[in-house]
């Protein structure tokens, strides 16, 4: 055995050559650990190409990773990448302090390359020099060509951080897709703890910081729009986008969640980090995200302490109700505050809202301000109308928009300017100036309303709106709405001190005031009241106060208290009549009260019992008046199978009277008791059959009614609140002939119906019904109202009802009353129907109606027209004609157009309106143009044409 003292021997044949090839390797692994960092680098340079003559060997190794085949050599593209690093020069004694950033001698890849280009030399070390204690630093990709930055870096030039360079171990990963370096490079910054340092093993990354390098172009818009479709134009009432999420102009919860706690994901090409500043140096791909806002950019630097990044290059940052594209820009992740240059924004939730802007400043109190601003709620790629302004401040908080210097335009079109314009970015409510609304008409002149709102309070608010009419003068009108926990109320009121039209009417006015609110889980009250100063009030200035009736105006309050099996309600109620000549005796009369009980229906096996009592004391002087108490109850046995039912049901009527200022030989005090019996039953029969090639199911179902009531002779009661009913199909099941307890009809008939259905089979659509009927009377008809003679006929007059639907969108209808009784006028009443909605934006109706009434004054004849529809995807016309036959006149005419899109719309209406047969009759012509999101310019005729246009949705 040979000892080690002998192995080592210099004249030992058998260790020299190996010695001495191991002496070889050492010396070499320690020089190259001076020159290209550690033997045990990725970036070995084992087998590489011998350098050019002439160029010193000492090689950038980083470069020299090629891309490996399936047989494990090497697939040729690594050599051209190859690039030598200079020898440094012997006379360079002392450290080079400028960042390697700038010295800029990092060669540049070839653009067929899938390798990752080398990295300079100059990277924290002195040229020449080799650092102490230092590690290899990470690879690095290529970046664009350093240039100068259109903003300065975070530091001061000339104060760049010394080197610190230690490894932090990134995956590298090349994309096929892009054909360059691009990472991913993504680490976690845990939530920062200023109270205790890091750590003395936290990873650190190459603190070669330097200026940014130029930002190249920027991407196109599209990205502000992904996944954000433009579902609406404009406010949305809810201040919901769609998924419930609130969004910007919603107070506080448009503002990011992320805060300091949340951690920070950052992922960028390169990352460059400054161990005592703690700034990071991002290039390439840079995204930084912190819970739900994330910022990305070309290049950025990030200040871990406070938070703020600055970015240049395809700038975009997205957090919740907002979309920002620019070319540079400051943004802190902490406070959510920063300033953007060259911007494009998008923003949604209580409003979608566009635009540009050369700057944006992102503020605290969630206030974004804007310069040299355009702003519009129009969809991306058509620009019909926008605010262009000087100045512009979004506060999210209040929901206001305020703009300085502010145009309107249509188009290219200047509209408008005004030096301060302020509007609503959401749904709720603020105080100030409305849209003014302009109109002119023979009957106000020219026509100006300039409406105010006061938000008085968080449940309390008005509209003041003054009027001025250049025929008549200025009236003074407001609207006060308020909103409890137990309900609401709301009081409109308007006041024409002096008419110059008409002086000798003196002070002119009119008021609304309607209430309902539920205290407890028993009370609940209801007011509408209404009056004007005269008759001729709302034909003079129109109907702002919303008043439905144009001949009696409601004045009624009312109580109730419910209860489990019961309920009790009281109400008071009085009409303004406003009909010209109408005497006191022809009027209506007044309730005072009227009280109610009603009992739920009990149930006693199948049968049902239910009762109610009514106590009314009705006045009025021209006539006899007093108290009336009803008392109805009724005993109900429902039978009902698949193929029918038959319904017995039997009723007593106990009413009681208590008069003043009665006729003579008219008893004060009356009282009846009437009891009634109706049998209701029917049959259901069906098939499936064939129309035009569909499956249908077609049904046959008989109707038989029949109502046993004796007479009693009631002539000498008033009538308070009785009339005929008006006859139709729906009125010959119904027990009683009259509406109201004053006359209770003797009855002895049967009522014979018959329908006949038609259902699609595959949608159950109704295509087709068809009903008849008539009732035969088996006795004379001896109760009629106010002295009438008895009724002889037989039989009562054949009501009919027709109904198709034969497409989708298509509707007729017809009903008809014919008297077979009668020699002339045998069609006692005929309505023709015709109906076309294919969709919401466009409809038709076309009617006929005639009644012959009971008195000449009931009698009418007249044809129906409306429609709208569209002429193109912009354009739309609508229009209506209610022609009356009887008089050979035109009631009611407008024709107008309409053209717009989402954001904005102009309608443009004439309008012809008579009130009654013998007035002249007024014209007029509206303006209208509403932009989404503003509000709307001149007459309120979206209003008009819903009321007068069945079908007619303005949204």
């Amino acid at each position: 055995m040979v000892s080690p003292r002998e192995l080592i021997r210099a004249d030992n044949p058998t260790i020299v050559r190996p010695l001495a090839v191991a002496l070889t390797l050492l010396f070499a692994a320690f020089s190259g650990s001076h020159a290209a960092g550690p033997a045990d680098s990725p970036w070995d340079c084992t087998g590489a190409v011998e350098a050019p003559a002439g160029v010193s060997k000492t090689w950038d190794c980083r470069a020299a990773e090629t891309l490996v085949g399936a047989d494990g050599a090497p697939d040729g593209s690594g050599a051209a990448a190859l690039s030598p690093v200079p020898a440094a020069p012997e006379s360079k004694t002392e450290p080079d302090t400028q960042p390697a950033a700038t010295q800029g001698d990092e060669p540049l890849p070839r653009p067929d390359s899938e390798v990752p280009p080398p990295a300079g030399e100059g990277s924290g070390a002195p040229s020449g020099v080799a650092p102490a204690a230092t590690v290899d630093p990470i690879p690095a990709p290529a970046l664009p060509t350093s240039v100068e930055p259109p903003r300065p870096p975070a530091w001061p030039p000339g104060e760049a951080p010394e080197s610190a360079r230690l490894a932090l171990h990134m995956p590298v990963v090349v994309e096929p897709s892009r054909q360059d370096y691009t990472g991913p490079s993504p680490w976690v910054l845990p939530p920062l703890d200023r109270a205790s340092p890091p750590a003395a093993d936290t990873p650190r990354v190459d603190a070669a910081l330097g200026a940014l390098p130029a930002a190249a172009p920027r991407d196109d818009y599209e990205r502000l729009y992904v996944g954000l479709p433009w579902d609406q134009c404009g406010l949305r009432v809810t201040g919901k986008r769609p998924g419930g999420r609130r969004g910007l102009g919603v107070g506080k919860s448009a503002k990011p969640a992320a805060d300091s706690r949340v951690p920070v994901d950052v992922a960028a090409d390169r990352a460059d980090y400054d161990r005592d500043r703690e700034v990071f140096l991002l290039q390439g791909g840079v995204a930084i995200i912190q819970g739900d806002q994330r910022l990305e950019a070309d290049n950025s630097s990030y200040d871990r302490k406070s938070g703020a990044a600055n970015v240049a290059g395809n700038v975009y940052l997205d957090y919740p109700g907002a979309r920002l594209q620019a070319d540079t820009g400051d943004y802190n992740l902490q406070t959510k505050q920063g300033t953007f240059d060259d911007v494009h924004y998008r923003l949604t939730g209580a409003i979608n809202v566009r635009g540009s802007a050369a700057t944006a400043d992102l503020l605290p109190g969630e206030i974004s301000r804007y310069h040299d601003v355009v702003y519009t709620t129009c969809p991306p790629g058509y620009p019909d109308w926008s605010i262009h302004a000087r100045d512009l401040e979004l506060n999210q908080a209040e929901g206001m928009g305020t703009a300085r210097h502010a145009q309107l335009r249509l188009g290219d079109l200047p509209l408008l300017y005004s030096p301060y314009l302020r509007f609503l970015i959401d749904d709720r409510r603020r105080s100030g100036f409305l849209i003014p609304e302009v109109g002119s008409g023979n009957n106000a002149g020219m026509d100006i309303i300039l409406p105010y709102y006061w938000n008085i309070a968080h449940n309390l608010d008005a509209t003041l709106y003054p009027r001025y009419m250049s025929t008549r003068g200025l009236m003074l009108g407001a609207q006060v709405r308020g909103l409890t926990k137990f309900g609401k109320a709301e009081f409109t009121g308007e006041v024409l001190p002096h008419d110059d039209q008409d002086p000798q009417a003196g002070m002119r006015w009119g008021k609304r005031l309607t209430e309902s609110a539920v205290f407890g889980s028993h009370w609940s009250t209801n007011i509408d009241y209404s009056a004007v100063s005269d008759d001729k009030f709302l034909t003079d200035f129109g109907n702002n106060l919303d008043i439905t009736s144009l001949v009696n105006l409601v004045q009624r309050g009312s109580i109730t208290y419910a209860e489990n099996g019961y309920s009790v309600s009281t109400w008071v109620q009085n009409f303004q009549t406003i009909a010209e000549g109408v005497l006191l005796a022809n009027r209506p009369y007044e309730q005072r009260p009227h009280i109610q009980l009603d009992l739920t229906p009990l149930h006693w096996g199948p049968v049902e019992f239910s009762f109610q009592d009514q106590y009314d004391y009705f006045y009025n002087p021209a006539k006899v008046y007093g108290n009336r108490n009803v008392l109805l109850s009724s005993l109900r046995l429902p039978l009902r199978r698949s193929f029918g039912y038959v319904i017995p049901q039997v009723r007593l009527y106990a009413t009681g009277y208590e008069l003043l200022n009665e006729a003579p030989r008219t008893p004060a005090q009356q009282t009846f008791v009437i009891p009634s019996l109706n049998l209701d039953s029917g049959l259901i029969f069906d098939r499936d059959t064939n129309w035009f090639g569909a499956s249908v199911l077609q049904t046959l179902e008989p109707h038989l009614y029949y109502v046993l009531t004796p007479y009693a002779d009631q002539s000498k009661t008033p009538l308070f609140d009785t009339s005929l009913l008006t006859f139709s199909y729906a009125s010959l099941f119904r027990p009683n002939r009259f509406a109201g307890y004053d006359r209770i009809g003797d009855e002895n008939r049967l009522t014979i119906g018959l329908t006949s259905r038609t259902l699609g089979g595959t949608d159950g659509r109704e295509w087709f019904r068809a009903s008849l009927g008539q009732i035969l009377y088996f006795a004379s008809r001896r109760v009629q109202l106010a002295g009438a003679t008895p009724e002889e006929n037989s039989s009562s007059s054949v009501a009919g009802e027709l109904s198709m639907n034969p497409a989708a969108g298509w509707l007729a209808r017809a009903s008809f009353q014919w008297d077979p009784h009668l020699t002339q006028n045998q069609w006692e009443q005929r309505v023709l129907q015709l109906r076309y909605a294919p969709g919401d934006d466009r409809v038709v109706n076309l009617s006929y109606r005639y009644s012959l009434g009971a008195t000449v004054p009931e009698r009418y004849e007249n044809t129906d027209l409306s429609f709208r529809l569209p002429l193109g995807p912009r354009v739309s016309v609508v229009g209506r004609w209610l022609y009356s036959l009887l008089q050979s006149d035109t009631v009611e005419a407008f024709g107008g157009i309409e053209f717009g899109r989402c954001c904005w719309r102009v309608r443009i209406l004439e309008r012809h309106l008579k009130t009654s047969a013998t007035s002249v009759g007024s014209t007029s012509v509206m303006l209208e143009l509403e932009l989404a999101g503003l509000g709307s310019f001149g007459d309120k005729i979206d209003k008009l044409q819903e009321q007068r246009i069945y079908g007619y949705d303005s949204d």
